[in-house]
C-alpha cells in the first residue's frame, strides 16, 4: 500500500462579525492529506480494524488544478489479485472490508472560530452504484454467495429484497422443466416470491419475463456450466423485464434447487452495498481523544453543499475539512462502471470554468494589476497561500484595476465572479 502524498487546495475566506467567521471552499492548489479508516463488513460485525495515513492517489482521489476539481472514487488500491482473504471474500469475491477514504486539509489556524465549508458537486455518477450482495439466510447454504447482476431488469438498490425462493416449473420437461422456456405451471406459488430458474435453451430475457408475468418479484438464474456466474444479455424480451435478475454459479444454484426440490425453504436476500459520499469538518482536541464533526451528504449534479462547525471550545486543537468516500473496497475492473463524484467551488461543470474570458496583467506584478473581461465582474477577491482572503471588492465592471502594493511578496489567487460563472487566476506579487 503506497503512501505517496499529492496536494489539492482549498480557499479560506475570512470575515469578521464580532468573532471571526471562517469560510472554506474548494480550489485545487494547497496541501492535502489522505487518511484511511478500515472496518469489518456488517456481516462480520462492523468493528474498526485500523486507521492510517494513505496516499492521495491510492485513495483514488484525483486532483485537477486546471479545472479546479477534485474527483472522489471508491477504493480499488487494496484489491491486488483478489486472493487475499483479508481484503477479498473468497466465497462471494466482493470486497471484505469497509474502506473509509478521507481526503482533507488540516489548518489549525482556524482553531477558535466558527467554520463553514461549502462547495458544489459538478458531477455524481457514483450515486446509487455499488456492489451486489446475495445471501441465503437459512439452512446449509446460510451466508453470502457470489452473484452477478443481469444486463437487464430492475435495478438492485440499497433497500434489501428478502424473500423465499421458489423453483420454477414449466409445462415441458424436455429438455428441462425448470428453465422457464415454456408456460409456467406453478404461477400461484411464484406470486410475490423469488423465482429460481436454470439456464437453458431460451434467452435470459424470455425466462425472466415469464417469471415476472407469473408474479415473481426477482429472479435467481442458475448457471448450467461450471465456473463463475456471468453477465446475462437481455435478448429480445429483456427490455420488458422490470424485476431484478441475478445469476449464481452452477454449484450454488444446484444446491438451492436440490433444497427446494426436497421441500426445504430457502430464504434469500439481494441488496446493493452502495457508497456514501460526504463533505466533512472534523475538530479534535490535543491528543485526538475527542472528535467533534459535521457532515453533509454530496448530492447530484449541480447541487451545492454547506456545513458549519460552531461548537467552538477552548480544548479545540486540530481542524480538518474535506471529503469522504465510504463503502466496500472494490475490484479495479469495476472502476469505470462504478463512477465518481466530482466536487468544486461552485455549481459549474469543469468545462464551464473557462467561460469567463479574463485577462489579468501584469503577472508577475509589483504595485497594481489590471483586469479585463468580456463580462461584468460582480466580485473580485484575492487569497494568499494560507487560504486567507486579503482583499475583496465588488467592481461591477468589465475593466478595472486593483492595488497590490500592500501585499507581501509571494503567490496569490484571484477569484473572479460574474452572475453565471467563477474563475480563479494565480498571480505572483514581487
Amino acid at each position: 500500500m503506497k503512501k505517496n502524498y499529492f496536494t489539492i487546495a482549498l480557499i479560506c475566506c475570512f470575515t469578521f462579525m464580532g468573532i471571526a467567521q471562517n469560510t472554506v471552499t474548494v480550489n485545487a492548489n494547497a496541501e492535502q492529506v489522505g487518511y484511511a479508516n478500515v472496518f469489518e463488513t456488517s456481516a462480520n460485525g462492523g468493528a474498526f480494524v485500523f486507521g492510517q495515513a494513505w496516499g492521495i492517489p491510492d485513495l483514488k482521489t484525483v486532483v485537477d488544478t486546471s479545472n479546479n476539481t477534485l474527483t472522489l472514487q471508491p477504493n480499488f488500491n487494496t484489491w491486488d489479485n483478489g486472493t487475499d482473504p483479508f481484503w477479498v471474500d473468497q466465497t462471494t469475491f466482493v470486497g471484505n472490508k469497509v474502506f473509509e477514504a478521507n481526503t482533507y486539509v488540516e489548518d489549525n489556524s482556524l482553531v477558535g472560530s466558527p467554520l463553514t465549508f461549502e462547495g458544489a458537486v459538478t458531477s455524481n455518477t457514483l450515486d446509487g452504484k455499488g456492489t451486489l450482495l446475495f445471501s441465503v439466510n437459512n439452512g446449509p447454504l446460510t451466508g453470502g454467495h457470489q452473484a452477478v447482476a443481469g444486463g437487464f431488469g430492475g435495478a438492485f438498490t440499497a433497500t434489501a429484497l428478502t424473500e423465499d425462493a421458489v423453483l420454477v416449473i414449466d409445462e415441458n420437461a424436455d429438455p428441462d422443466q425448470n428453465d422457464a422456456c415454456e408456460a409456467i405451471t406453478n404461477a400461484a406459488a411464484l406470486e410475490g416470491k423469488v423465482a429460481v430458474i436454470r439456464r437453458g435453451i431460451c434467452e435470459f430475457g424470455s425466462k425472466s419475463l415469464n417469471a415476472q408475468n407469473a408474479g415473481a418479484i426477482a429472479v435467481i438464474m442458475v448457471n448450467n456450466v461450471e465456473g463463475a456466474p456471468i453477465v446475462m444479455a437481455p435478448g429480445d424480451d429483456g427490455a420488458a423485464v422490470t424485476i431484478p435478475v441475478l445469476m449464481v454459479s452452477n454449484i450454488v444454484g444446484e444446491s438451492i434447487i436440490s433444497l427446494l426440490s426436497s421441500g426445504d425453504t430457502v430464504n434469500t436476500t439481494m441488496v446493493l452495498s452502495t457508497y456514501q459520499a460526504t463533505a466533512f469538518i472534523k475538530v479534535f482536541n490535543a491528543d485526538f481523544s475527542v472528535l467533534k464533526e459535521q457532515y453533509a451528504l454530496l448530492g447530484g449534479d449541480g447541487t451545492e453543499f454547506s456545513l458549519t462547525y460552531d461548537n467552538v471550545e477552548s480544548t479545540d486543537a486540530f481542524v480538518q475539512y474535506g471529503f469522504q468516500i465510504k463503502g466496500l473496497n472494490e475490484n479495479p475492473t469495476n472502476e469505470v462502471a462504478l463512477g465518481s463524484v466530482v466536487v468544486s467551488s461552485n455549481t459549474l461543470g469543469a468545462s464551464e470554468f473557462n467561460t469567463i474570458n479574463v485577462a489579468l496583467y501584469p503577472n508577475p506584478t509589483t504595485h497594481i494589476i489590471h483586469i479585463q473581461s468580456d463580462e461584468q465582474i460582480t466580485e473580485f477577491a484575492i487569497y494568499n497561500t494560507l487560504g486567507q482572503r486579503v482583499k475583496n471588492i465588488t467592481p461591477q465592471a468589465r475593466n478595472f484595476s486593483v492595488e497590490t502594493a500592500a501585499l507581501d511578496t509571494g503567490v496569490y489567487f484571484a477569484v473572479l465572479k460574474t452572475e453565471t460563472a467563477n474563475k480563479t487566476v494565480k498571480f505572483i506579487k514581487q
